[in-house]
């Protein structure tokens, strides 16, 4: 794959078949090993997918019918059943219920800088906002995506009590969806 075959105007799209989830994991793969290191989470559980991938919503961005780039979400009533948990701790009486998690966003080296993680985040963010969602939350290490989010209404609460890079902390964002602030 290389960025040559770029389609001029990507629309993610929801991923409901198993076939694609797989290539969507595959992707995974390659797109954090290509950063470095595989997330600390990894060795815990089936290589790249987990219970939430099952109750997730997915959505891709397809070249040739072969996902480039891909986000996952999921919705819960309370902060145990979420992605993070324990990222989120100490932060929860600052997060509403129910809570959007923006998570797994990946793209293939070849397709970085095209602005596929903004596409992804934007529909992410407007399935959450249209299906009742008080708060939305992500967790990260990379300044870029931190300054990303912040550029999309999210605010910094801090860093996690774990690390899931050995070479940079991680930090917890969020974007209230209802009547809440959080200053930036």
């Amino acid at each position: 794959m290389t960025g040559t075959c770029f389609l001029e105007s990507p629309e993610p799209v929801l991923i409901r078949d198993e076939l694609t989830l797989l290539q969507i994991q595959e992707l995974r793969r390659r797109a954090w090993s290509a950063n470095g290191e595989l997330p600390d989470f990894i060795a815990k559980q089936d290589i790249l997918k987990d219970v939430h991938d099952i109750h997730g919503m997915h959505w891709a961005i397809l070249v040739d019918g072969k996902p480039v780039a891909a986000a996952r979400m999921c919705i819960h009533d309370d902060f145990a059943s979420s992605p993070d948990p324990e990222a989120l701790d100490g932060y929860t009486n600052l997060i509403r219920v129910p809570l959007a998690s923006l998570t797994r966003l990946v793209v293939h080296p070849d397709f970085r800088r095209l602005g596929l993680s903004t596409l992804l985040d934007d529909v992410r963010i407007k399935y959450a906002e249209q299906n009742g969602c008080k708060s939305i939350v992500s967790v990260t290490e990379t300044d870029f995506r931190i300054r990303k989010l912040k550029g999309m209404g999210f605010s910094q609460l801090g860093s996690t009590r774990i690390r899931y890079l050995s070479y940079a902390p991680s930090y917890v964002l969020l974007r209230q969806l209802c009547d809440g602030h959080i200053p930036n």
